[in-house]
């Protein structure tokens, strides 16, 4: 049957709520399937004839209501729109306490969402992947955040497996009769339903004690020995959150699991973090800084969450920055404290770029969306949500204080631990701690689209006052203007006169605005956000900006990177001519500070492959030659003792353009013969430059090459050697060798998380773009399959660098074609338009200039 059930603005009915579920759950992975029972403790707040809840692909085999010692027959009708199965009794149920009864079964997906088949080599395991709605796939549950309750679990399953849930093993017994075995874990504490987790696989493990709590690292067979860098990481970064709330880990354990086959990074279910392989397992001696790094981050992200998420979760989905944005920024800061040589905050202001790039196109958001439906919940897990909410964060908290903003912090964890809060409470904590405006700040920041483009002049010759007028920035220079109000902006001004490098502080509310400087004398430049901790971009008369160029090595490495950005994405709306962008990056010319290398890697990248014509080509070459020797020469192809990450990864990226972009006949040779050298002997090669030479040989290679590749990528030892090869997939030019790298990634050799990754590297590859575009169009049906919606998603993404006027038309019509559609990707494909067509306005109005420029260099 089916029925429509009566939601408001996708959300339940408030007048039933769970308190507690024992949930049964028989799972059969080598069969591909489970079936189940569940007893829902309810409070029904007032009397009703209909229970609503959330089911999804499963099969109702049976229903039982109950309160007050009477049992209510129910009819059982699913609406498969709104995913949710309604029960309707023949009379009222009173208002007080109830239960609800269902048994069903269901199949074990292939699209790693809800309770999912997930591989390792023949074995068939079963995994959960509930966030953000996908709890309903495995039982009938309230799937919304706010519905908390507590979880009674109990696992059957084949007895040469183990069982995981959220907390430990109450009770287990095996019958050999049938060699299945039942697993009841403990209570859980109230929570969300996406926070559940349950793995049925064969798993090893190594346990620790940490801090109080039992921390245990499960692998697959045969990788234990790769888990012990995430033991390092969580030694680091449970003490430091459990100061940090002054709130101590409240469950007895914290398992961290690797998973076969999983969409996203890692999930955090409270008690038992799944992560895909590549961000949780490594060879210390084998893996590359960024691999580092990106195992630390994450792991640490997932922790925060515990607490942010899981002890106090959002209401509702809206508000999904609460829990995401809190971790990047409170993951970089644990990092940081633990490896403060790494530069961690660098970092984040480079990973700002994509967030604003975003935030910069008239399809962009407010973080804090308006969530309807299962997919619009699904479509909020962007950078909008994690990177920009993250950044703005960094913002409130240098304008507020580190001290102040933990107060505040602690204040709303305790206030509301093991409930649910809105953004507003939040806001409240922070504005008590503080004594500042935070509503009125955050308000600007978190509920409404864009940011804004300040622009800067000099009011005089010393430099001593300014002017700032602030204006939305758009990327397309043909928006209409935005008749908003101006933001609150708290501007951090950095300048240096006569007693040096000093820093400014004003809260900036007007649209304009004259500040005169606490200067000594002269100044002699100055950069209006100091330390790129505000989530803006800048822009500066011309006195200003000469004087910066002239002032490069006085800026911190995140001002010289974001001096750079900020004139990349002006001379991509075509406001600064591209030759005045290039005058900039001359300046340049030998710097090693890393971040600014990698971001000259993105721009160069897009010069070279989206608007060099062909016979600019090699005064291009000749430029990147002239620009990148320097500091190629100086680095050398070998890491020094004790040299530290910064130069082995601006190494990597030095090298990784000019290879790339410029392929010198001697580059070429030393990338070739290194790469034999590292097949060899892999520690002839530092780790940290293997993926650049991995990846530059596959440019340059063969179809001999790519079967040893392909040989490579099948014995790989670690998660990392794995990824090197799949990237390298994607560089691949030689012709005629496109059409087997695109039957590899529906084989059986490509995972189905990583089917996206080989596949936009070849959509961005100029030489097999078009073949990738048209197998993406044959091949749909079976890639969305395979992939999911997040690899759907992601492939949908990677359409922007098409940047071809009937390549636009056939994106846009193929993917609005129902059959074709995917509903959580709907404004990635938006935006993915959007992308395209501001790519092609930039090659249209830039691209005469760049020859211009490259053809009058002396």
């Amino acid at each position: 049957m089916s029925g429509t059930p009566n939601l408001v603005d996708g959300r339940l009915p408030a007048a039933v709520t769970p308190k507690r579920y024992d949930v049964t759950l028989s799972v059969e992975p080598e069969q591909g399937r489970f079936c189940g029972s569940i007893a829902i403790q309810l409070h029904v707040r007032e009397a009703v004839r209909r229970v609503t809840l959330h089911a999804l692909e499963l099969e109702i085999l049976e229903a039982t209501v109950e309160s007050g010692g009477v049992h209510y027959p129910a009819a059982v009708s699913t609406d498969p729109d709104s995913e949710t199965v309604t029960l309707t009794l023949t009379r009222e149920i009173p208002a007080g306490p109830a239960m609800v009864g269902l048994t069903f079964s269901g199949r074990l997906n292939q699209q790693m969402k809800g309770l999912y088949e997930a591989k390792a080599g023949t074995e068939r395991y079963a995994f959960t992947q509930f966030e953000a709605t996908d709890a309903r796939r495995a039982f009938p549950c309230f799937d919304e955040p706010a519905m908390k309750a507590a979880f009674k679990i109990t696992a059957v399953v084949p007895g040469h497996l183990v069982a995981l849930s959220n907390m430990d093993v109450e009770a287990e017994s095996t019958d050999p009769a049938v060699q299945r075995k039942t697993v009841t874990f403990a209570e859980t504490p109230p929570m969300s339903t996406y926070l559940v987790a349950l793995a049925v696989a064969k798993l090893e493990s190594r346990e620790v004690l940490i801090d109080g709590a039992r921390a245990a690292i499960y692998t697959t067979p045969g990788q234990l020995a790769l888990t012990g860098f995430a033991h390092e990481v969580m030694q680091a970064c449970l003490p430091r959150l459990n100061a940090y709330f002054d709130l101590r880990y409240p469950l007895a354990k914290l398992d961290l699991v690797g998973v076969p086959d999983f969409a996203m990074g890692a999930m955090e279910n409270w008690g038992a973090i799944f992560f895909r392989e590549n961000r949780l397992l490594l060879d210390p001696a084998r893996a590359s800084a960024h691999t580092l790094r990106a195992v630390a981050n994450v792991i640490t992200h997932e922790v925060v969450h515990q607490w942010f998420g899981n002890l106090v979760t959002m209401d509702w989905w809206e508000d999904l920055w609460l829990n995401e944005s809190f971790a990047t920024w409170l993951a970089c800061k644990i990092v940081d404290d633990w490896h403060p040589e790494w530069q961690s905050w660098v970092e984040f202001a480079r990973d700002k770029q994509v967030p604003l790039g975003v935030d910069a196109l008239t399809s962009t958001r407010p973080i804090s969306s308006k969530v309807r439906t299962a997919a619009e919940a699904e479509e909020m897990f962007d950078a909008l949500t994690y990177e920009k909410g993250a950044s703005v964060l960094r913002m409130l908290e240098q304008f507020l204080g580190d001290d102040v903003f933990r107060r505040g912090i602690r204040a709303y964890i305790r206030a509301h631990q093991y409930g649910n809060a809105p953004a507003s409470d939040l806001w409240a904590a922070l504005e008590a701690a503080s004594g500042q405006p935070v509503p009125t700040i955050a308000r600007d920041w978190f509920a409404r689209p864009g940011f804004p483009l300040v622009t800067v002049g000099a009011a005089g010759p010393d430099l001593q006052t300014i002017t700032v007028e602030q204006r939305r920035f758009m990327a397309d220079r043909n928006a209409p203007e935005d008749a908003g109000p101006p933001w609150a902006v708290p501007l951090t001004i950095a300048f240096e006169d006569a007693g040096g490098i000093r820093r400014h502080r004003v809260l900036a509310t007007e649209r304009r605005a004259t500040i005169a400087l606490p200067a000594k004398g002269t100044v002699r430049w100055v950069y209006a956000n100091a330390g790129e901790q505000g989530f803006y971009r800048t822009h500066y008369d011309q006195g200003l900006r000469d004087a910066l160029a002239a002032s490069v090595a006085r800026l911190s490495p995140e001002e010289r990177f974001g001096l750079l950005d900020n004139a990349w994405a002006l001379a991509q709306k075509a406001v600064l001519p591209i030759g005045e962008f290039l005058d900039l990056v001359v300046r340049f010319r030998g710097d090693d500070t890393r971040i600014v290398i990698e971001g000259l890697g993105g721009y160069l990248g897009v010069l070279g492959e989206r608007l060099a014509a062909g016979s600019d080509r090699p005064h291009f070459a000749r430029f990147l030659e002239d620009f990148y020797r320097p500091l190629v020469d100086v680095l050398g192809w070998d890491a020094r003792p004790r040299e530290g990450d910064e130069p082995k990864l601006t190494r990597a990226a030095a090298l990784w353009t000019l290879g790339s972009l410029a392929a010198p006949a001697s580059l070429v040779h030393d990338m070739t013969e290194r790469l034999e050298r590292y097949w060899a002997d892999p520690a002839s090669l530092d780790p940290t430059l293997a993926s650049a030479v991995i990846r530059f040989c596959a440019r340059v290679g063969d179809k001999a090459r790519y079967d040893r590749y392909l040989e490579r990528y099948h014995a790989a030892a670690t998660p990392e050697d794995r990824e090197r090869y799949l990237a390298a997939f994607g560089e691949f030019a030689e012709p005629g060798l496109a059409p087997a790298v695109l039957a590899l990634i529906l084989s059986e050799a490509i995972r189905g998380q990583d089917i996206w990754k080989p596949l936009r590297g070849l959509l961005s590859n100029p030489a097999t773009q078009g073949e990738a575009w048209t197998f993406i169009k044959a091949n749909w049906p079976a890639l969305r399959k395979k992939g999911g919606s997040v690899g759907a998603q992601r492939i949908i993404g990677g359409a922007k660098a098409l940047w071809k006027a009937e390549w636009l038309a056939e994106v846009e019509g193929f993917f609005n074609e129902p059959a074709h559609r995917v509903a959580s990707a709907e404004r990635t494909l938006v935006q993915t338009l959007e992308t395209i067509r501001l790519g092609l306005a930039f090659r249209r109005d830039q691209q005469g200039r760049f020859s211009e420029w490259l053809r009058g260099r002396p």
